[in-house]
């Protein structure tokens, strides 16, 4: 089964120091860090998404009820002059109708601040998120419906400093406090078409900056609480299958069952100590599924190349493709992904990542 990137998000909660427009743009590198950076745009409703704790079941119910999934990811942020490497290592556990997942990210940056000539900033960042997701038609008989909640584990802390020179003279730090992540998914329709999504992302967390006073030469700390928040939204569907043109055995009729689109809208509200709050909605449009129908793959047997990418209406853009493993290889998958997203402009003008992700099945 496809296994997409998980979403990195899934995962990071990247810290906002008290120092003026840092904070906003880390905290606005979010949900480019869960995945969205593919820009695919079905995160919300996506089938094999990871990020919405609600579609840890699907993948489940569809192709392996009870058994554990293993996947590593490596991120490459480049941010201006500012490089990052991200990791992020999931273990999922399905025993429907109930789905538990376990999930550990760092990340490490380091370079210059587009709009401090002269300054920079060195990043880190470690984060534990814990998932569990019912399977509502199994357990409740609502059919199509999945349930799931994701959590941060408290306690953990993210640091940036900035230097000159050498010389550092702002630090902040986040402790994380509270991060809580309700979801839900529902799908139906012949072939399950038709999938719509939505999760809420909620975050407070609290914030120390220190350092020297630019205008007194003395050193100063300040306290606060950051607050953040996201809203996704959104569908997914095989726009094929009630047309008709996924009906039969024609090696044309196979691969419309799987061509996906999705659509979501997004959005982000996020006040941060010592500077403006900023809020505003972005919308996705992607697209996934197989390179060729089968019957033209001369390695069907053992291997399906597959394709993804799609664009948003800031400007972003994303594309990439994978591997999935079949017969004897079903339990293996890797992907890879490029992106570029304007999401940033303190610390640079755009976010360019690669992403390349590998998981492995389990089946009990």
């Amino acid at each position: 089964m496809p296994v997409r990137p998980p979403t990195l998000a899934l995962l990071l909660c990247l810290a906002t120091p008290a120092v003026a427009g840092i904070g906003t743009d880390l905290a606005s590198l979010n949900l480019c860090l869960y995945g969205d950076c593919e820009a695919r745009g079905s995160y919300a409703a996506d089938p094999y998404g990871v990020y919405n704790p609600a579609a840890m079941t699907i993948g489940a119910a569809l192709h392996m009820p009870r058994g554990g999934v293993a996947s590593g990811s490596y991120y490459h942020l480049d941010i201006g002059a500012l490089d990052a490497d991200v990791g992020v290592g999931v273990t999922t556990f399905a025993w429907m109708p109930f789905a538990f997942q376990v999930a550990y990210a760092y990340a490490d940056a380091g370079g210059g601040v587009r709009s401090m000539p002269g300054v920079d900033m060195t990043y880190r960042t470690r984060a534990v998120r814990l998932a569990a997701a019912l399977d509502g038609e199994r357990a409740l008989g609502l059919r199509g419906l999945s349930l799931g909640l994701a959590g941060v584990v408290p306690g953990t802390t993210s640091d940036v400093r900035l230097s000159a020179r050498g010389v550092t003279f702002a630090r902040g730090e986040e402790t994380r406090d509270l991060e809580l992540i309700p979801g839900v998914h529902w799908r139906g329709g012949e072939s399950d078409w038709l999938m719509l999504g939505a999760f809420l992302d909620v975050l407070r967390n609290d914030v120390e900056a220190s350092g020297l006073d630019p205008t007194t030469g003395r050193p100063y700390r300040h306290t606060g609480t950051s607050n953040v928040w996201f809203a996704r939204a959104g569908t997914s569907l095989l726009p094929l299958v009630p047309m008709g043109f996924a009906r039969g055995d024609a090696p044309g009729a196979h691969w419309a069952r799987e061509l996906r689109l999705g659509i979501d809208v997004e959005y982000r509200n996020i006040a941060i100590p010592g500077e403006p709050s900023t809020a505003g909605a972005t919308a996705f449009f992607g697209v996934d599924g197989p390179l060729v129908p089968d019957a033209w793959n001369p390695l069907t047997r053992w291997v399906r190349p597959w394709l993804l990418g799609g664009v948003d209406t800031r400007g972003g853009w994303g594309v990439g493709g994978g591997l999935y493993g079949q017969g004897p290889l079903a339990f293996l998958s890797c992907n890879q992904a490029w992106s570029s997203r304007p999401l940033t402009r303190f610390i640079g003008d755009r976010v360019g990542a690669l992403a390349v992700t590998c998981s492995a099945m389990a089946p009990l």
